[in-house]
């Protein structure tokens, strides 16, 4: 895979990362713990309602000052932020919280004092449950380093950067009637699941395969596949 160079190229990278990551967790729960512990970046489930962590690793635990047993809840996370920001990105969780949307990522940057000064971190966060939220922020001199950190540790079958973006561009929907379709659903059987036309199903299904650039449903099977649809709703 070609290296990525701009913000958005490694941004989107990284992100990518984050996703399968997330999906570990969901599919090898002891591989993911094996593999988080040992990442030098905040990693961490947390309550979608309260924000309160739920679970972190040890370089996030040790970041919040905290420890499994006594988990930070979110006004300990706000207590070395720089408020403005941390107000902010607040607003922005709730917002990405409200759309619902399991394949889709909410980007945001946090400003925390760390070891006596401020320091930028980047954070990826996206839903790994009805109930939770999955995290993984790092400080942006590891900007480039992340997401190649991960893949390096990580058995991926998809990564190209403009296949993310794709995923990325579908709706909550489109990415509902994608999945049901590589579930091998007709268009009669979603319009029936989901109360809408046959017609508006069509047009849904003609629409994705022109935005993840695929002629065909074995296509649209494989990039189902690889971002885990088939078993992610």
């Amino acid at each position: 895979m070609k290296k990525p160079h701009t913000e958005d190229e490694i941004t989107s990278n990284n992100s990518m990362q984050i996703h399968y990551f997330a999906k570990l967790l969901e599919t090898q729960p002891e591989t993911f713990n094996q593999i988080a512990d040992h990442l030098p970046f905040v990693i961490c489930q947390s309550d979608r309602e309260t924000l309160n962590w739920i679970w972190g690793n040890e370089f996030g635990l040790s970041f919040f000052e905290a420890e499994q047993g006594n988990l930070p809840e979110l006004s300990q996370l706000s207590k070395n932020a720089n408020k403005n920001v941390f107000n902010h990105n607040i607003s922005k969780i709730r917002t990405f919280d409200s759309i619902n949307d399991q394949g889709g990522m909410c980007a945001y940057y946090q400003l925390y004092t760390y070891k006596g000064k401020e320091q930028w971190l980047a954070t990826g966060k996206t839903i790994t449950s009805e109930n939770n939220f999955f995290s993984i922020s790092y400080f942006l001199d590891d900007f480039v380093g992340v997401g190649s950190y991960i893949q390096n540790v990580l058995d991926t079958t998809l990564s190209d950067i403009n296949a993310w973006k794709s995923f990325q561009s579908l709706t909550k929907k489109e990415k509902n009637i994608l999945q049901l379709f590589a579930s091998g659903k007709s268009s009669k059987e979603i319009s029936t699941l989901l109360c809408l036309s046959e017609h508006t199903v069509r047009t849904h299904r003609k629409n994705i395969y022109y935005k993840i650039n695929v002629k065909n449903f074995h296509g649209l099977l494989k990039f189902a596949e690889a971002f885990k649809l088939i078993s992610a709703f």
